[in-house]
C-alpha cells in the first residue's frame, strides 16, 4: 500500500500492456502497487520482466473475462509463484473461470501441474465485493458480446479507480464513469459496437462525466492515432506509470 503526501492511500498503476492482440503493444494488463494484477494475457510475464518486475511478487490476480488475450499467461505465473518465498496467491474470477484456468495449466504443463498445485496456496474468490489491502473492491458485470460473464472492477480508497475490462457501451460503463475519479477503459474501435467501446463512446463519456479522467487501453494503432491526451482523456503507452 502506498500513501500520498497527505497520508491518504495512493494507487500506483503500471500499464503492463495497452494494446489489443494485433499490434506491437502488449495485450492490455495493469499492475497495481507492484502486486495486484488485472488480467494475465499472453506475454505478460515477459512484459513484467522487461520492466524489472518479478512475477513472483504478484499476490492478487483479477480476471475480467476469459478470452485468451486476457488469461493465457496464467500457467507461467503459477510456475514462477511456486518458486517464491510467499506462496499465497488470490485469484478473483467466476467459477467457470476457475475451471478454465485449471484446464489451461494442465494443458500447458501436464507433468508439473500437480506438484505446483500442492506447493502454491491458491485461493479463488468469487465474491462481488471484497477487500484487497485498504481497497474496497466491487466487481461489476459488463457487456462484451457473446462472452458471459465479463467484469469490470472498481477500487475505492481516498479515490475511486475503475477498470472496465473489455466492454461495449452499457449501463455498467455509465455507472463506472459516474462513480470513478479515474476509469481505465476499453477503446478498441473508431466506432463502438456490441463488443467494445470506440472513440465515439469515450468522447461522449468524457463530455458527460467531466469529473472522471478516462485512461484508454486495449487500443489498436488506428485508434491510438485518432485520440490524443487532452482534457479528461489520457492515451498511455506500454510501461506508463500513473500515480493517483
Amino acid at each position: 500500500m502506498l500513501y500520498n503526501q497527505n497520508g491518504g492511500v495512493s494507487m500506483k498503476i503500471k500499464m503492463i500492456g495497452t494494446g489489443n492482440m494485433w499490434v506491437k503493444s502488449n495485450s492490455a494488463s495493469y499492475l497495481i502497487d507492484d502486486k495486484i494484477l488485472i488480467d494475465a494475457p499472453n506475454g505478460s510475464c515477459k512484459s513484467l520482466i522487461r520492466y524489472d518486475i518479478s512475477p513472483k511478487n504478484i499476490e492478487h490476480i483479477l480476471f475480467t473475462h476469459f478470452h485468451g488475450d486476457h488469461y493465457f499467461d496464467i500457467p507461467f505465473y503459477f510456475l514462477q509463484k511456486s518458486k517464491s518465498e510467499s506462496l499465497k496467491l488470490n485469484i478473483y474470477c467466476d467459477k467457470k473461470g476457475k475451471t478454465k484456468i485449471k484446464k489451461l495449466f494442465k494443458l500447458a504443463f501436464p507433468n508439473t501441474v500437480k506438484k505446483v498445485g500442492k506447493i502454491l496456496k491458491t485461493r479463488y474468490i468469487f465474491d462481488t465485493k471484497f477487500k484487497i489491502d485498504n481497497y474496497d473492491v466491487e466487481k461489476v458485470l459488463v457487456e462484451h458480446g457473446g462472452i458471459k460473464p465479463a467484469y469490470g472492477y472498481i477500487f475505492k480508497s481516498d479515490m475511486t479507480i475503475g477498470f472496465t475490462g473489455d466492454t461495449c457501451y452499457c449501463d455498467s460503463v455509465v455507472y463506472m464513469a459516474s462513480t470513478c475519479d479515474y476509469l481505465i477503459c476499453d477503446c478498441n474501435f473508431l466506432v463502438g459496437n456490441n463488443k467494445h467501446l470506440g472513440i465515439d463512446n469515450i468522447k461522449l463519456l468524457a463530455k458527460e462525466y467531466p469529473k472522471c479522467t478516462f485512461i484508454v487501453s486495449h487500443i489498436p494503432d488506428e485508434v491510438r492515432d485518432g485520440l490524443e491526451t487532452k482534457d479528461n482523456i489520457i492515451v498511455p503507452t506500454d510501461g506508463s506509470e500513473i500515480n493517483i
